[in-house]
């Protein structure tokens, strides 16, 4: 093993071209500044952050997602481990001597029978389709070979110097909901903090009640909620623009474990919050967050797509019920669980979760239960129709007695 990799202590994606590179980070000028030196490569090219750079609680989140373990090549006899659905770091050759690292969606895998090299090595045959998530072929499929391909080690570890950094960076921030942090010494007579969810939350018990539209095209389902004696919430503070409501997720659901399947499917990091629900109900709902329209766009596009399903760890495909911009904000519930509540914890495996392919029978099953519950929702919200006309029509009669 050379030297460099030996020194390399976690992965980090560079600005400029996307690729994940080996790394190790050192403090300097008393905590205040962070370097980043790309083993293998000389001084010229570390990257200086400051702390001062970072201008909000959004900076620290987005500069602390472009660190992550050190993925783990795949070996001939554990090829195996690679399946359908699987989110890998794979190796693209722009030439012999210039082999960059990026993301890729395991699309399928031709499974052959190994062969042995001299002296009795195992050898992988096998071929695996990828579609790189990002980088010069994003979006694309292509196949290739084990010895390409390394395992992504989904455990949230962060490196002490990085974590130390961070949290410096932190502490120049006011608390607030908003992503988009202002800073303590900022006097302006024009900032008016905003109040956290959590404060929001626990100044009292009151639920909304939910109002959602029919589940229709991506089109129809922006900005539907209208009701002004609802409870505005503002998720995620002034600082994010697009919200995406999902329903029929398993009960008991993460806001962490879907927060990093999206990252990690996506590389967009919305916030996550999942609803309460009653003992009766077997599935739950939850709210998606993101701060730019461009965000939005990838995510719903993935959400979206023809091309596969996205399925829970309890097998409830996901569906998206609703978007909504933040000039038709959001009504909710005010006992809702936030992914923000659980940032100091670690990330569990978002294994659970996996997308199904066209053409796979998953996908044939994920589809049928998908139609399934949309039958049933479309059921339910004729009902709530109903009976909200029910109840007015006892009420006018009531008052013209």
């Amino acid at each position: 093993m050379s030297s460099w990799l030996e020194e390399a202590e976690m992965e980090y994606r560079a600005d400029l071209d996307d690729a994940w590179y080996s790394v190790r980070v050192a403090a300097e000028e008393n905590g205040d500044v962070l370097r980043v030196k790309f083993c293998g490569f000389s001084e010229e090219y570390d990257k200086v952050v400051r702390v001062s750079e970072l201008k909000s609680k959004r900076d620290i989140h987005n500069l602390s997602e472009r660190f992550r373990p050190m993925s783990v090549q795949v070996q001939d006899s554990d090829c195996s481990k690679v399946s359908v659905g699987d989110i890998v770091c794979a190796s693209f050759a722009f030439r012999e001597d210039d082999v960059r690292f990026y993301d890729a969606l395991v699309d399928g895998v031709e499974n052959h029978a190994h062969a042995r090299k001299e002296g009795g090595e195992e050898e992988c045959l096998c071929n695996f389709f990828l579609i790189w998530m990002h980088g010069p072929n994003a979006e694309n499929l292509t196949s290739t070979t084990v010895e390409n391909i390394c395992q992504v080690q989904s455990c949230k570890q962060i490196d002490p110097k990085l974590d130390c950094f961070l949290k410096r960076a932190g502490e120049r921030f006011v608390m607030t909901s908003d992503p988009d942090l202002i800073s303590k010494g900022d006097s302006s007579p024009n900032v008016k903090p905003k109040r956290s969810f959590l404060q929001f939350a626990n100044q009292d018990t009151r639920c909304a009640k939910r109002s959602v539209s029919k589940i229709c095209s991506s089109e129809d389902r922006i900005g539907s909620h209208s009701d002004s004696s609802i409870l505005d919430m503002d998720f995620g503070g002034g600082g994010n623009e697009y919200v995406i409501l999902l329903e029929n997720l398993d009960k008991g659901s993460s806001p962490s474990m879907i927060a990093e399947f999206i990252q990690r499917a996506t590389s967009v990091s919305p916030e996550v919050y999942i609803f309460p629900n009653i003992s009766s109900e077997k599935s739950t709902r939850g709210v998606l967050s993101l701060g730019s329209k461009k965000e939005f766009q990838k995510l719903t596009d993935f959400l979206d797509s023809p091309k596969h399903i996205i399925m829970s760890s309890g097998g409830r495909p996901w569906v998206i019920v609703e978007k909504m911009t933040r000039h038709n904000p959001l009504r909710a519930s005010t006992g809702i669980q936030s992914q923000r509540t659980l940032q100091n914890m670690s990330f569990g495996s978002s294994k659970g979760i996996k997308v199904v392919h066209v053409g796979t029978e998953e996908h044939k099953m994920a589809k049928l239960l998908k139609d399934l519950f949309v039958e049933f929702f479309n059921h339910q919200k004729r009902l709530h129709e109903k009976l909200d006309l029910d109840v007015e029509n006892i009420l006018q009669l009531h008052q013209a007695l």
